[in-house]
């Protein structure tokens, strides 16, 4: 992406989960308990805050509501302490765990795994955004990929075709109806995870090349952990246990480092 570009694409993400959560509260009959919320957004905010005063660095917040937004969208707690735990953890994995100055695990998928395998109380609810937005999210994941650039977004399209050829192949192996496989990739749950997490620029490889061949290893892995070991979420597990290749990837690819159009890289 051209640095010069002056139009943040954060901002659409922003604008995406909110309205999310504004069509699942007035249109799907569900909302999501305003402490659950407050408590995410607290955590995220002060956890960035604080790690910007002690390194010194200028006050960000955008990549933290971004952060926070894809817990409050994606992550279900019995009690809202767990969600703050996710945000903390989310953000403070973006100071803490770092190479050549740049994080190396999406924050919040990281931040979800790491309180789904620390507790039976956090659940991802896939379901429960269900097939009924699945096309907006589409048309809302391809203005992403306009945004970025198809080049930037090499990684969630092509995970997305990989991962919808092993359904459709896995289908005619058993001899099931198109509808099944055509069913699973209707899922909300899993377009979010495509377009809005899979896809940051900062957390994914360098190089063109780099980036088929990182969303080729995380639909295999992804749809290996699902059919083969029945885990729930397994596109979440493939990514955060992938997510350190992408050095080993840059390090063979090489290519341009990424920019967002703000000073601050956090």
């Amino acid at each position: 992406m051209v640095g010069a570009k002056r139009f943040d694409p954060r901002y659409y993400q922003l604008a995406v989960q909110c309205a999310l959560l504004l069509v699942g509260a007035l249109s799907l009959q569900f909302t999501i308990p305003w402490q659950n919320i407050v408590a995410v957004l607290v955590a995220a905010l002060l956890t960035q805050w604080g790690f910007l005063r002690v390194y010194g660095l200028p006050l960000q917040t955008l990549s933290a509501f971004n952060t926070g937004f894809s817990i409050i969208i994606l992550l279900y707690a019995a009690h809202w302490g767990w969600l703050a735990l996710a945000a903390c953890m989310a953000i403070a994995s973006k100071f803490l765990i770092r190479f050549h100055g740049r994080h190396v695990f999406n924050p919040s998928n990281l931040g979800i795994v790491a309180v789904l395998l620390a507790t039976d109380a956090a659940w991802v609810a896939h379901g429960k955004w269900g097939q009924a937005l699945w096309l907006g999210l589409l048309l809302a994941g391809f203005g992403l990929v306009w945004l970025l650039g198809w080049r930037q977004m090499l990684t969630s399209l092509v995970f997305m075709g990989v991962y919808a050829g092993l359904l459709l192949a896995r289908a005619a192996w058993l001899g099931d109806p198109w509808a099944i496989p055509l069913h699973q990739l209707q899922n909300g749950a899993l377009l979010i995870f495509t377009f809005f997490m899979l896809s940051d620029p900062m957390t994914t490889p360098q190089s063109v090349a780099g980036r088929i061949l990182f969303g080729t290893w995380v639909a295999v892995l992804g749809w290996v952990l699902q059919f083969g070991y029945f885990i729930p979420n397994a596109f979440l597990y493939a990514l955060v246990v992938s997510s350190p290749l992408v050095l080993l990837i840059n390090g063979r690819f090489a290519g341009a480092p990424f920019h967002w159009p703000v000073r601050s890289q956090t």
